[in-house]
């Protein structure tokens, strides 16, 4: 009777080795396994399915004016303040994304027609921008 036992313990861990290995072999794949015609894009995860955040970088600029003045600390000081203007401007249209980026550039002053200073530049930005798809 205990060889009966014996036997039917090394049938029964025999057949649970055997569905532990199926099982081990159902959650495995191979990089042979996917095609490789046109584009391929290989996704790995574990856990839920959330969806990807894709995000664009959207470049830009625009021109900074400040006011003309008389002095040229003067028009520097108004360029300053149409610099933070435009900072100011650009965040508020953007408020659901992302600024990365911003330059007033360096200002270029110089006297205009009326002979007063007028300092202005080109500033750049980059704002990431989500994709919905």
């Amino acid at each position: 009777m205990k060889n009966e036992i014996r036997t039917s313990m090394k049938a029964l861990v025999m057949i649970a080795a055997l569905g532990l290995s199926i099982s081990a072999q159902a959650q495995s794949a191979s990089i042979k396994d996917i095609p490789a015609e046109g584009d391929t894009t290989i996704t790995v995860s574990k856990g839920k399915n959330s969806t990807q955040n894709e995000f664009q970088i959207t470049e830009g600029t625009g021109e900074i004016q400040g006011e003309p003045e008389v002095l040229t600390k003067e028009a520097r000081a108004s360029w300053k303040k149409a610099c933070a203007d435009w900072k100011q401007e650009t965040k508020e249209l953007n408020k659901e994304n992302h600024v990365m980026a911003f330059s007033c550039g360096t200002p270029k002053c110089a006297k205009n027609a009326s002979l007063e200073y007028l300092c202005e530049s080109t500033g750049t930005y980059k704002i990431k921008t989500r994709i919905a798809h």
